[in-house]
């Protein structure tokens, strides 16, 4: 039985070459064929915080890599090397190294082959814009294809062919990273970007369940969707961490969670009265970590919603600061729907701030010492503070994360205008959110070398960099932050602790709205608004008595009728605590001082709502106006 196996086996090595020699001319033709129809190259350009990766992504991009034999070396590619020293060697090594094992996963997957472009954060951007402004130069000059494909193969060192990838320009963008809003922005209106929302249900349809529609929706810019954001954890809460032996008696009659409520500000005036270090024990009835940059302690106040409009200098873009203080805004606590009123006016809003100022500017009222004994403490931060201060405290949540427009915008991955194949690029972006092994890869490089695998007591693992590691990335710069292994022991627990917080964040009632390209910006008006409030901020941080700014609410409603009267009245407060009625801005490179009718006519933009008279005339809708069309 044996012979016969045997026999059979070299009568099947004595044909094989015969078939082969048949067969061969079709094989390659179909191998050819393939190449042109399926391969691709793409650029991927991203930012490293080690400037060795980034000088050693130059030389392979040069075309010099350890794969080119000593033999086939220019003269130019051997002083390179000479010049080299071992550790821009090693760097060289290792970023070859995690490049192959990248492209081996993208080949496989979709015969994309990625050149990867790394460079420092102060070079990125502006190497981004050359790049685009390039390729538009050598659109017009008709020196482009827009074709990406070879009809060639490579014999291997076997003599095998393969497919071969096509190369491309040093110029082309077509998967590139976004971290700033204004970028963002000005390169959608630039059309430099893809508009993305096609392959949401398309190419990278896996990505919706990895990244937040909040998340979706507030990238979008008139109507497009010019990158994808990355999954990371948001926001912080707003604590108010309750002393369980001081709270225990008075719990159910406190039925708010904030420190403007009514009956909470009753019992602080409770403790505050009798702990007060003579009869008692001294308990202050608030501590905060937060101070003025006089050292004074602050005390923020929180749920209140202004509607400021912001001029970025670099790039002369409006931006929405709903935390920068305004004359008009609401005081609001998770409203859906945000109201446009003249604060002095609000009784909500004045009220809280009359208690803020009570609570700042009350001798022995609060602390900044964190070791001293308090009623409440107010503290910052992530879920994880709900497991350190439980056992000492009741730990309430006065305000929950809030996802806002910066939030989103610090990590996102867009698709160039001008690349060579839209849907590949749309396909790597699903890839490296989704998929763990190749988010790892460019995260932390190859396991064994770059990192090792740790195990926590727990179970978790995390990676731990080696020390001959120098392949170094931002985890918020490279993807789906939740989808990578954490970067140490203490990240572990992070990860899992932002997870949670995340399923708590609530998102901002302007998430998402930003301003359209098509609105005309009456810029100097908002320049002279904002100066005006900033004044006003300072000249209410100079009051002492919360009896006086409740006198500003009352003197606010006897001006209800006149918007000059309100002005005055500002314009009397400001010169009574900081000794001037002068409003000064900064405008085309000039600080000017502003004129009543300046005055006015930033009042009256502000205080515009949608559909009045004013409104209908105006060359600017107020922020509202915008907010409420929106």
């Amino acid at each position: 039985m044996k012979k016969k196996i045997v026999c059979l086996v070299l009568a099947v090595l004595m044909v094989l070459p015969l078939l082969a020699s048949c067969n061969r001319g079709s094989s390659v033709e179909n191998i050819n064929n393939e190449a042109s129809r399926y391969t691709t190259t793409l650029n991927m350009w991203l930012i490293t915080e080690e400037p060795l990766v980034a000088e050693a992504s130059r030389v392979l991009l040069s075309g010099l890599t350890p794969k080119v034999k000593e033999a086939d070396l220019t003269d130019a590619q051997k002083a390179t090397l000479n010049a080299m020293s071992e550790e821009q060697k090693a760097a060289w090594q290792q970023l070859w190294d995690i490049t192959e094992a990248i492209n081996a996963l993208t080949k496989s997957k979709f015969k994309v082959k990625l050149n990867l472009k790394y460079f420092t954060e102060a070079e990125y951007y502006d190497a981004v814009e050359a790049a685009f402004i390039k390729h538009e130069e050598q659109i017009e000059a008709g020196n482009i294809t827009t074709k990406n494909e070879t009809e060639e193969t490579v014999l291997n060192e076997y003599g095998i062919p393969e497919l071969k990838y096509p190369t491309v320009p040093d110029y082309e963008v077509d998967v590139l990273f976004l971290g700033n809003y204004f970028k963002y922005g000005e390169y959608a209106a630039n059309r430099w970007l893809k508009d993305m929302q096609m392959h949401l249900t398309e190419s990278a349809l896996k990505l919706t369940t990895y990244v937040s529609t909040d998340f979706l929706n507030a990238a979008m810019i008139d109507g497009m969707l010019y990158a994808l954001p990355n999954n990371h954890g948001v926001g912080e809460y707003v604590y108010l961490l309750a002393d369980k032996e001081l709270y225990a008696d008075y719990k159910e009659q406190l039925t708010g969670k904030t420190l403007y409520d009514s009956d909470f500000r009753d019992y602080l005036d409770y403790v505050f009265t009798n702990y007060d270090g003579v009869t008692n024990e001294k308990v202050y009835p608030i501590y905060s970590g937060d101070v003025y940059d006089d050292g004074g302690l602050k005390i923020d106040l929180d749920y209140a919603h202004y509607w400021t409009t912001e001029i970025d200098e670099a790039t002369g873009l409006p931006v929405l600061k709903s935390d920068v203080f305004s004359l008009y805004g609401d005081a609001y606590a998770g409203n859906d729907v945000l109201e446009n009123t003249f604060l002095f006016n609000d009784e909500t809003y004045m009220k809280a701030l009359a208690t803020k100022t009570y609570y700042e500017n009350t001798a022995g009222y609060a602390t900044s010492d964190a070791n001293a004994k308090a009623a409440v403490k107010v503290v910052r931060g992530g879920w994880e503070l709900q497991e350190q201060y439980k056992e000492d405290y009741e730990v309430l949540v006065m305000q929950a994360p809030v996802l806002e427009n910066d939030e989103v915008f610090t990590s996102m991955f867009g698709i160039g205008s001008h690349t060579v194949n839209e849907k590949a690029s749309a396909e790597i972006i699903n890839f490296i959110n989704t998929n763990a092994e190749v988010r790892n890869l460019l995260q932390y490089g190859i396991e064994g070398v770059n990192y090792t695998l740790e195990e926590t007591d727990d179970g978790y693992q995390y990676a731990e960099e080696t020390a001959e590691n120098i392949y170094k990335m931002d985890i918020n710069k490279t993807g789906n932050v939740f989808l990578a292994y954490p970067g140490s022991a203490a990240d572990v627990m992070r990860w899992e602790y932002e997870k949670k917080q995340n399923l708590d964040m609530v998102h901002s009632s302007v998430l998402g709205m930003t301003y359209s390209s098509s609105m005309t910006l009456d810029d100097k008006n908002v320049v002279i608004a904002n100066a005006f409030a900033a004044r006003m901020k300072e000249a209410l941080e100079k009051i002492t008595d919360e009896n006086e700014i409740w006198a500003l609410h009352l003197q606010a409603l006897g001006n209800l009728a006149s918007t000059p009267g309100k002005r005055d009245m500002m314009l009397d407060c400001i010169e009574k605590y900081l000794g001037s009625r002068e409003i000064t801005y900064t405008y085309g490179g000039q600080t000017l001082v502003a004129t009543t009718t300046e005055l006015s006519n930033a009042l009256k933009l502000m205080a515009l709502e949608p559909g009045s008279k004013d409104e209908q005339k105006a060359t600017l809708k107020s922020t509202y106006v915008f907010y409420y069309d929106w």
